[in-house]
Protein backbone atom coordinates (compact mmCIF):
# COMPACT_ATOMS: atom_id res chain seq x y z
CA UNK A 1 0.00 0.00 0.00
CA UNK A 2 1.40 3.47 -1.02
CA UNK A 3 1.91 5.85 1.53
CA UNK A 4 0.40 9.72 0.63
CA UNK A 5 3.60 10.95 0.06
CA UNK A 6 4.42 8.84 -2.62
CA UNK A 7 0.45 9.01 -4.08
CA UNK A 8 1.22 12.87 -4.27
CA UNK A 9 4.65 12.74 -5.88
CA UNK A 10 3.18 10.21 -8.12
CA UNK A 11 0.67 12.55 -9.11
CA UNK A 12 3.26 15.67 -9.18
CA UNK A 13 5.06 14.06 -11.51
CA UNK A 14 2.12 12.71 -14.04
CA UNK A 15 1.33 16.75 -13.52
CA UNK A 16 4.44 17.83 -14.88
CA UNK A 17 5.20 15.43 -17.58
CA UNK A 18 1.54 16.53 -18.88
CA UNK A 19 2.58 20.40 -18.71
CA UNK A 20 5.96 19.48 -20.20
CA UNK A 21 4.29 17.30 -22.94
CA UNK A 22 1.65 20.16 -23.30
CA UNK A 23 4.02 22.94 -23.74
CA UNK A 24 5.94 20.72 -26.10
CA UNK A 25 3.12 20.27 -28.76
CA UNK A 26 2.33 24.28 -28.45
CA UNK A 27 6.06 25.29 -29.03
CA UNK A 28 5.92 22.56 -32.09
CA UNK A 29 2.13 24.14 -32.74
CA UNK A 30 3.70 27.97 -33.13
CA UNK A 31 6.97 26.75 -34.88
CA UNK A 32 4.96 25.13 -37.90
CA UNK A 33 2.84 27.87 -37.82
CA UNK A 34 5.48 30.79 -38.09
CA UNK A 35 7.17 28.23 -40.87
CA UNK A 36 3.64 28.32 -42.47
CA UNK A 37 3.15 31.86 -42.41
CA UNK A 38 7.22 32.44 -43.74
CA UNK A 39 6.40 30.19 -46.59
CA UNK A 40 3.14 31.78 -47.12
CA UNK A 41 4.28 35.57 -47.16
CA UNK A 42 7.79 34.03 -49.32
CA UNK A 43 4.79 32.79 -52.03
CA UNK A 44 2.76 35.53 -52.05
CA UNK A 45 5.72 37.80 -53.04
CA UNK A 46 7.06 34.90 -55.98
CA UNK A 47 3.65 34.93 -57.30
CA UNK A 48 3.20 38.88 -57.41
CA UNK A 49 5.40 39.50 -60.44
CA UNK A 50 3.13 36.75 -62.10
CA UNK A 51 -0.50 37.65 -60.84
CA UNK A 52 0.21 41.31 -62.33
CA UNK A 53 1.66 40.15 -65.60
CA UNK A 54 -2.10 38.06 -66.09
CA UNK A 55 -3.67 41.41 -64.58
CA UNK A 56 -2.17 43.23 -66.89
CA UNK A 57 -2.92 41.84 -69.93
CA UNK A 58 -6.46 41.98 -69.60
CA UNK A 59 -6.37 45.52 -69.34
CA UNK A 60 -6.58 48.12 -71.78
CA UNK A 61 -3.50 50.39 -73.84
CA UNK A 62 -4.72 53.26 -71.52
CA UNK A 63 -5.52 51.75 -68.49
CA UNK A 64 -1.99 49.99 -68.58
CA UNK A 65 -0.71 53.95 -69.22
CA UNK A 66 -2.92 55.19 -66.67
CA UNK A 67 -0.87 57.78 -64.10
CA UNK A 68 -3.34 55.67 -61.67
CA UNK A 69 -2.29 51.81 -61.81
CA UNK A 70 -4.85 49.74 -60.71
CA UNK A 71 -4.64 46.07 -59.92
CA UNK A 72 -7.24 44.66 -61.29
CA UNK A 73 -8.60 45.57 -64.72
CA UNK A 74 -11.28 48.34 -65.11
CA UNK A 75 -12.54 46.57 -68.69
CA UNK A 76 -11.73 42.93 -68.72
CA UNK A 77 -10.33 42.93 -72.12
CA UNK A 78 -9.88 38.84 -73.45
CA UNK A 79 -9.09 39.87 -76.86
CA UNK A 80 -5.90 40.57 -76.27
CA UNK A 81 -4.57 37.27 -76.05
CA UNK A 82 -6.62 36.95 -79.90
CA UNK A 83 -4.66 40.22 -80.52
CA UNK A 84 -1.37 38.23 -79.81
CA UNK A 85 -1.58 35.62 -82.78
CA UNK A 86 -2.95 39.15 -84.98
CA UNK A 87 0.45 41.25 -84.56
CA UNK A 88 3.33 38.88 -85.09
CA UNK A 89 3.19 34.92 -86.08
CA UNK A 90 2.79 33.76 -82.62
CA UNK A 91 1.72 30.57 -83.43
CA UNK A 92 4.66 29.95 -85.47
CA UNK A 93 7.08 31.08 -82.12
CA UNK A 94 5.17 28.42 -80.47
CA UNK A 95 6.13 25.93 -82.89
CA UNK A 96 9.36 26.32 -83.58
CA UNK A 97 9.73 26.43 -79.25
CA UNK A 98 8.32 23.21 -78.59
CA UNK A 99 9.48 21.44 -81.64
CA UNK A 100 13.11 22.52 -80.33
CA UNK A 101 12.38 21.87 -76.95
CA UNK A 102 11.27 17.95 -77.34
CA UNK A 103 14.08 17.54 -79.46
CA UNK A 104 16.67 19.07 -76.94
CA UNK A 105 14.94 17.11 -73.95
CA UNK A 106 14.82 13.78 -76.02
CA UNK A 107 18.60 14.03 -77.30
CA UNK A 108 20.32 15.49 -74.13
CA UNK A 109 18.26 12.38 -72.25
CA UNK A 110 19.20 9.76 -74.73
CA UNK A 111 22.92 10.72 -75.29
CA UNK A 112 23.55 11.89 -71.11
CA UNK A 113 21.78 8.56 -70.36
CA UNK A 114 24.33 6.20 -72.56
CA UNK A 115 27.23 8.21 -71.28
CA UNK A 116 26.32 7.93 -67.46
CA UNK A 117 26.12 4.32 -67.88
CA UNK A 118 29.37 3.55 -69.41
CA UNK A 119 30.93 5.93 -66.97
CA UNK A 120 28.99 3.90 -63.48
CA UNK A 121 29.20 0.47 -65.28
CA UNK A 122 31.84 -0.06 -67.97
CA UNK A 123 35.61 -0.68 -67.92
CA UNK A 124 37.70 1.06 -70.48
CA UNK A 125 41.07 2.92 -70.87
CA UNK A 126 40.69 6.28 -70.17
CA UNK A 127 37.27 6.43 -68.36
CA UNK A 128 38.21 8.59 -65.55
CA UNK A 129 39.96 10.74 -67.14
CA UNK A 130 37.32 11.27 -69.77
CA UNK A 131 34.94 11.89 -67.24
CA UNK A 132 37.07 14.35 -65.43
CA UNK A 133 37.30 16.22 -69.08
CA UNK A 134 33.24 15.94 -69.26
CA UNK A 135 33.16 17.54 -65.87
CA UNK A 136 35.20 20.65 -66.71
CA UNK A 137 33.07 21.20 -69.80
CA UNK A 138 30.73 22.13 -66.81
CA UNK A 139 32.87 24.47 -65.39
CA UNK A 140 33.15 26.17 -68.58
CA UNK A 141 30.78 29.41 -69.12
CA UNK A 142 28.27 29.13 -71.85
CA UNK A 143 28.89 32.15 -73.00
CA UNK A 144 32.81 31.24 -73.82
CA UNK A 145 31.52 28.94 -76.62
CA UNK A 146 29.36 31.05 -78.10
CA UNK A 147 31.29 32.57 -80.98
CA UNK A 148 33.47 29.05 -81.64
CA UNK A 149 29.76 27.10 -82.17
CA UNK A 150 28.67 30.24 -84.59
CA UNK A 151 31.73 30.01 -86.64
CA UNK A 152 31.36 26.61 -86.73
CA UNK A 153 27.62 26.02 -87.80
CA UNK A 154 28.64 28.43 -90.06
CA UNK A 155 31.00 26.58 -92.17
CA UNK A 156 28.00 24.05 -92.06
CA UNK A 157 25.40 25.94 -93.59
CA UNK A 158 23.22 25.28 -90.20
CA UNK A 159 22.66 29.06 -89.65
CA UNK A 160 18.72 29.99 -88.99
CA UNK A 161 17.74 25.85 -89.02
CA UNK A 162 16.73 23.77 -87.14
CA UNK A 163 19.92 21.83 -86.88
CA UNK A 164 21.19 25.49 -85.48
CA UNK A 165 19.31 25.59 -83.07
CA UNK A 166 18.98 21.64 -81.63
CA UNK A 167 22.09 19.95 -82.51
CA UNK A 168 24.64 21.89 -80.26
CA UNK A 169 22.33 21.78 -77.50
CA UNK A 170 21.55 17.75 -77.46
CA UNK A 171 24.58 17.07 -75.05
CA UNK A 172 24.53 17.62 -71.55
CA UNK A 173 27.29 17.40 -68.98
CA UNK A 174 25.13 17.83 -66.21
CA UNK A 175 22.90 15.32 -67.43
CA UNK A 176 25.69 12.78 -67.52
CA UNK A 177 27.00 13.33 -64.32
CA UNK A 178 23.07 13.05 -62.56
CA UNK A 179 22.75 10.02 -64.61
CA UNK A 180 25.79 8.43 -63.58
CA UNK A 181 25.47 9.21 -59.81
CA UNK A 182 22.07 7.34 -59.84
CA UNK A 183 23.30 4.28 -62.24
CA UNK A 184 26.29 3.53 -59.24
CA UNK A 185 23.53 3.38 -57.41
CA UNK A 186 22.65 -0.19 -58.35
CA UNK A 187 23.38 -3.11 -57.35
CA UNK A 188 26.13 -5.13 -59.22
CA UNK A 189 24.09 -8.19 -58.10
CA UNK A 190 21.16 -7.09 -60.36
CA UNK A 191 23.30 -6.27 -63.23
CA UNK A 192 25.00 -9.62 -63.29
CA UNK A 193 22.03 -11.81 -62.83
CA UNK A 194 20.54 -9.97 -66.10
CA UNK A 195 24.32 -10.71 -67.96
CA UNK A 196 23.58 -14.27 -66.37
CA UNK A 197 20.30 -14.41 -68.22
CA UNK A 198 21.34 -14.29 -71.56
CA UNK A 199 21.25 -9.93 -72.06
CA UNK A 200 24.08 -8.33 -73.51
CA UNK A 201 25.18 -5.26 -71.76
CA UNK A 202 23.05 -2.98 -74.64
CA UNK A 203 19.96 -5.01 -73.11
CA UNK A 204 21.20 -4.92 -69.45
CA UNK A 205 20.76 -0.86 -69.88
CA UNK A 206 17.76 -1.04 -71.98
CA UNK A 207 15.80 -3.20 -69.65
CA UNK A 208 17.37 -3.13 -66.71
CA UNK A 209 19.11 -0.09 -65.78
CA UNK A 210 16.53 2.79 -68.04
CA UNK A 211 13.74 1.33 -65.94
CA UNK A 212 14.77 2.24 -63.02
CA UNK A 213 16.17 5.52 -63.69
CA UNK A 214 12.78 7.22 -64.72
CA UNK A 215 12.11 9.05 -62.07
CA UNK A 216 15.92 10.73 -62.19
CA UNK A 217 15.30 11.14 -65.90
CA UNK A 218 11.71 13.06 -65.78
CA UNK A 219 13.47 15.16 -63.34
CA UNK A 220 16.78 15.78 -65.64
CA UNK A 221 14.07 16.38 -68.40
CA UNK A 222 11.50 18.59 -66.15
CA UNK A 223 15.37 20.59 -65.88
CA UNK A 224 16.03 21.00 -69.48
CA UNK A 225 12.50 21.92 -70.66
CA UNK A 226 12.62 24.83 -68.70
CA UNK A 227 16.15 25.59 -69.72
CA UNK A 228 15.25 25.40 -73.42
CA UNK A 229 11.77 27.20 -72.90
CA UNK A 230 13.63 30.11 -71.79
CA UNK A 231 16.92 29.89 -73.67
CA UNK A 232 17.02 33.20 -74.96
CA UNK A 233 20.83 33.95 -76.02
CA UNK A 234 21.52 31.32 -78.67
CA UNK A 235 18.07 31.45 -80.43
CA UNK A 236 19.31 35.32 -80.88
CA UNK A 237 22.22 34.79 -82.11
CA UNK A 238 21.73 32.05 -84.62
CA UNK A 239 18.61 33.31 -86.10
CA UNK A 240 17.69 36.00 -88.40
CA UNK A 241 14.40 34.94 -89.93
CA UNK A 242 10.97 35.76 -88.21
CA UNK A 243 9.68 32.35 -89.38
CA UNK A 244 12.48 30.66 -87.21
CA UNK A 245 11.93 32.49 -83.87
CA UNK A 246 11.85 31.02 -80.61
CA UNK A 247 9.11 32.47 -78.23
CA UNK A 248 11.88 33.97 -75.94
CA UNK A 249 13.12 35.76 -78.60
CA UNK A 250 9.43 36.62 -80.39
CA UNK A 251 8.05 38.50 -77.60
CA UNK A 252 10.40 41.38 -78.43
CA UNK A 253 8.35 41.92 -81.89
CA UNK A 254 5.50 43.65 -79.50
CA UNK A 255 7.95 46.41 -78.90
CA UNK A 256 7.34 48.97 -81.31
CA UNK A 257 9.44 51.54 -82.18
CA UNK A 258 7.76 54.19 -81.29
CA UNK A 259 4.19 52.38 -79.64
CA UNK A 260 4.04 49.43 -77.43
CA UNK A 261 0.92 47.80 -76.05
CA UNK A 262 1.88 46.30 -72.92
CA UNK A 263 -1.01 44.65 -72.48
CA UNK A 264 -0.74 42.53 -75.52
CA UNK A 265 2.99 42.23 -74.89
CA UNK A 266 1.94 40.84 -70.96
CA UNK A 267 -1.13 38.37 -72.94
CA UNK A 268 1.63 36.59 -75.32
CA UNK A 269 4.44 36.72 -71.75
CA UNK A 270 1.50 34.89 -70.41
CA UNK A 271 1.02 32.57 -73.21
CA UNK A 272 4.59 31.69 -73.09
CA UNK A 273 4.67 30.87 -69.44
CA UNK A 274 1.74 29.18 -68.99
CA UNK A 275 2.89 25.68 -70.11
CA UNK A 276 6.21 25.73 -67.94
CA UNK A 277 4.00 25.98 -65.10
CA UNK A 278 2.02 23.05 -66.12
CA UNK A 279 4.62 20.97 -66.48
CA UNK A 280 6.41 22.16 -63.14
CA UNK A 281 2.96 20.98 -61.24
CA UNK A 282 2.49 17.92 -63.18
CA UNK A 283 6.15 17.16 -62.53
CA UNK A 284 7.33 18.31 -59.29
CA UNK A 285 7.17 15.20 -57.33
CA UNK A 286 9.21 13.38 -59.75
CA UNK A 287 11.59 16.45 -59.76
CA UNK A 288 12.13 16.00 -56.33
CA UNK A 289 12.65 12.28 -55.93
CA UNK A 290 14.74 12.27 -59.13
CA UNK A 291 16.98 14.83 -57.14
CA UNK A 292 17.17 12.65 -54.48
CA UNK A 293 17.84 9.08 -55.87
CA UNK A 294 20.67 10.46 -57.64
CA UNK A 295 22.30 11.43 -54.22
CA UNK A 296 22.74 14.85 -55.59
CA UNK A 297 21.87 17.77 -52.74
CA UNK A 298 21.27 21.40 -54.39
Amino acid sequence: MQSPISTQYSDYTVRMAAQTALSRRRRAWLSHALLHLVLIVLSIVALLPFVWMVATSLKGAKEVLSATPTFLPQEWRWANYAEAFDQVPFARFYFNTVFVTVMRVAGQIIFAALAAYAFARMRFPGRNLLFLAILAVMMVPGQVTLVPNYVLLKYFGWLDSYQGLIIPSMFSAFGTFLLRQFFMTIPQDLLDASTIDGCNPLQTFWYVALPLARSVMVAFGVLVTLWSWNDFLWPLIITNRTEMQMLSVGIAYFQGQFVSNFAVMMAAATLATLPMIIVFVFAQRYLIEGITMSGLKL
